[in-house]
């Protein structure tokens, strides 16, 4: 071997053996167990993660494996897991503070890949779903009262400030391939909803909404197939204060005949006058986020509002 060669290979040799020994001795399990708790953190504190086995993507990712989360206190409740997570850091953001995350998720059913990012004084989500799993979304809201499960397919792309919303941007088109949802209160317990099947296969179910300067943009918000058909459009004004959010949409629901009579809102002599012979009931929601204003026809619901 010429002396030219062997200067080449020494380096290439020493730099391979380095990566080679980094890895081997790597202290995976504390990095595993730190990437568990910072989970734990962003989720608020209320779930337990685990993860079975972390192992290094080069050059600045990992692979979690076995991803298991369960809420804390509750034994009993079975777990969301994730067969499969990809996480890939970019290193040069870190310096300036930010934060910029690739990631490739696989639940129970479906995928989920993207891009997470935090910058001073913004986050930036984009996602694209194929048959993805809502069960991991509902997982995460139960406490707040809201269950949902269903599989869905689309892009989200969202740029959020949170200190200055009206200068938020983005877009989500959804395809809903099936959808159900829990018991729901609304307007105090006035209105009442049972736990129904909003969308089912083969119906063009679907979301699609856009952001612009804190204005929502609601082309098409629609449920088919299910106990209940709904469909609305319109307009929600973005403000300062989440409480100034002003609504201006419109609608129509229609549901099955073995749905309405649970739906006891509609048992209202004032509501039932609204239906049109088609078994449609259409309506309208303006005003406030906290002060709405829901007309079904022309009734208006006695929930307040102006």
């Amino acid at each position: 071997m010429s002396k030219f060669l062997k200067i080449l290979l020494y380096p290439i040799v020493f730099v391979a053996a380095l990566l080679l020994f980094s890895v081997l001795l790597f202290p995976f399990d504390s990095v595993k167990n730190r990437c568990a708790a910072e989970i734990e953190k962003a989720l608020g504190g209320e779930y337990q993660v685990s993860i079975g086995k972390l192992s290094p993507s080069l050059p600045s990712g990992a692979v979690l494996k076995n991803v298991e989360i369960r809420p804390k206190g509750d034994a009993a409740a079975a777990p969301i897991k994730l067969s499969e997570a990809k996480v890939k850091v970019a290193v040069m953001p870190l310096l300036s503070g930010a934060v910029e995350v690739d990631f490739d998720l696989k639940p129970p059913q479906g995928r989920a890949t993207g891009s997470y990012a935090t910058r001073k004084g913004s986050t930036e989500v984009a996602a694209h779903l194929d048959r993805f799993d809502l069960g991991l979304v509902s997982f995460l809201t139960k406490k707040s009262g809201l269950v949902v499960s269903g599989v869905i397919s689309g892009d989200v792309n969202f740029e959020i400030y949170p200190d200055d919303p009206l200068r938020n941007t983005g877009k989500a088109l959804l395809q809903v391939q099936s959808l159900e949802v829990g018991e729901i209160s609304l307007a105090s317990g006035f209105i009442q909803i049972p736990a129904m099947k909003l969308a089912q296969p083969g119906a063009d179910s679907k979301i699609d909404v856009s952001i612009n300067r804190g204005n929502f943009e609601v082309r098409s918000f629609q449920f088919l197939g299910g106990d209940l058909n709904f469909d609305t459009n319109g307009k929600i004004y973005g403000a300062r204060r989440a409480d100034n959010y002003r609504f201006n949409l419109k609608g129509s629901l229609k549901p099955t005949a073995e749905m309405e009579p649970k739906l006891t809102v509609l048992s209202l002599p004032d509501i039932k006058k609204q239906r049109t012979p088609e078994g449609v009931y259409p309506f309208t929601i303006t005003g406030r986020l906290t002060k709405p204003s829901i007309r079904i026809g022309d009734f208006k619901l006695p929930i307040g509002g102006s």
